[in-house]
C-alpha cells in the first residue's frame, strides 16, 4: 500500500493508523520500504513525507528510525562520488527538508543541514586548492535544489530569518565561485537573453522565487492541506544525527570535473 500511496487524505490517514498500529513489530521493515519508495519515486517525497510524519505523530519510535536511516544514507552518499550517490544525496536532502515541514525533524536542524552544506562549499572556494569548484558546486547544488521543497514552509515559519540566512550564502557562494569554469559545461540563456552556466541559472531561479515570495511551486506536490498545521506542531520532531560533508582532494579542475560534472539545467 505505501508505494501506492496517493497523497489522499483518506487513504494517508486510513494508511498511517494501520502502520502506526504495527510499528512494534514492523517498524525495521516499513523503514526499509519508505526508503526504498523515496529514492525510486522522489516526485512524491511530499507524500512519503506527510505519511511518516502521521506516523510519526503516534508512534515517535519510527520516526526517529527514518530520521536515522535518511541521515546514515546521506552521509554514504556525500562521501561517495559515483552518479547513483550524487542522486541519492540530493533525494534524501530534499526528504529531511520535507520531513521537518511535517513535525519529523528539528526545522532548525534541517536547515542547518542546508547552511552547513553552503558554507562548506564557501569555505573551499576561499581555501582556493586546485580542482575545489566542480564538487563545491556540487555540495551547494544539493543543498540549492533542496530549498524550493521546503521554501514554502520556512518562508512562513518562526525559522523565517534562519531561512534567509541560507539564500544569503548561496549569494555569498555565487559571487565567490567562476562562472564558466568548463568549457565542456552547456551555456544557457537566461531570462533576459544574457548566456551564464547551469549553477548561476538555478541560483537566479532562486533569487527570484525570494524576491517575488513566490514559493508555491505547481510541480512539486504539496502536503495534504488538513495535516498542515497539525503536524507543523507536533512535540515529536527529532534532532538530525552528525551529517559529515568531506574535503576530497584532487590533482585538477579536469580531474575533479570528471567525478562532479557541470550540469545545464535545474532538475
Amino acid at each position: 500500500m505505501i508505494i501506492h500511496c496517493d497523497g489522499s487524505v483518506n487513504v494517508l490517514g486510513g494508511l498511517s493508523k494501520d502502520v502506526a498500529r504495527d510499528v512494534p513489530v514492523l517498524c525495521e521493515e516499513a523503514t526499509t520500504f519508505v526508503m526504498e519508495c523515496v529514492n525510486e519515486l522522489p516526485v512524491k517525497t511530499p507524500v512519503y513525507a506527510t505519511l511518516v510524519g502521521l506516523i510519526n505523530a503516534e508512534a515517535p519510535e519510527f520516526g526517529e528510525s527514518v530520521v536515522s536511516t535518511t541521515t546514515d544514507a546521506l552521509n554514504e552518499a556525500l562521501k561517495a562520488e559515483d552518479l547513483s550517490a550524487r542522486v541519492r544525496a540530493r533525494i534524501l536532502t530534499r526528504f529531511l527538508v520535507m520531513l521537518s515541514a511535517v513535525g519529523v525533524v528539528k526545522s532548525d536542524e534541517a536547515i542547518g543541514l542546508l547552511e552547513n552544506m553552503l558554507l562548506h562549499a564557501l569555505a573551499e572556494a576561499k581555501g582556493g586548492k586546485k580542482g575545489w569548484q566542480p564538487r563545491a558546486d556540487w555540495i551547494a547544488y544539493v543543498a540549492l535544489a533542496a530549498v524550493p521543497w521546503g521554501g514554502e514552509f520556512y518562508s512562513k515559519s518562526e525559522y523565517v530569518n534562519q531561512f534567509e540566512n541560507v539564500l544569503d550564502l548561496a549569494d555569498e557562494y555565487a559571487k565567490k565561485r567562476t562562472a564558466n569554469p568548463d568549457s565542456a559545461t552547456t551555456i544557457i540563456k537566461s531570462a533576459d537573453g544574457n548566456e551564464i552556466d547551469w549553477f548561476m541559472e538555478m541560483h537566479a531561479r532562486l533569487s527570484a522565487a525570494r524576491t517575488n515570495q513566490q514559493w508555491n511551486i505547481l510541480s512539486i506536490p504539496a502536503i495534504a492541506e488538513p495535516f498542515v498545521d497539525a503536524l507543523a506542531k507536533t512535540s515529536n520532531a527529532h534532532a538530525l544525527p552528525m551529517i559529515e560533508i568531506t574535503t576530497i582532494a584532487y590533482a585538477n579542475h579536469a580531474e575533479a570535473s570528471a567525478h562532479y560534472p557541470g550540469r545545464s539545467i535545474l532538475r
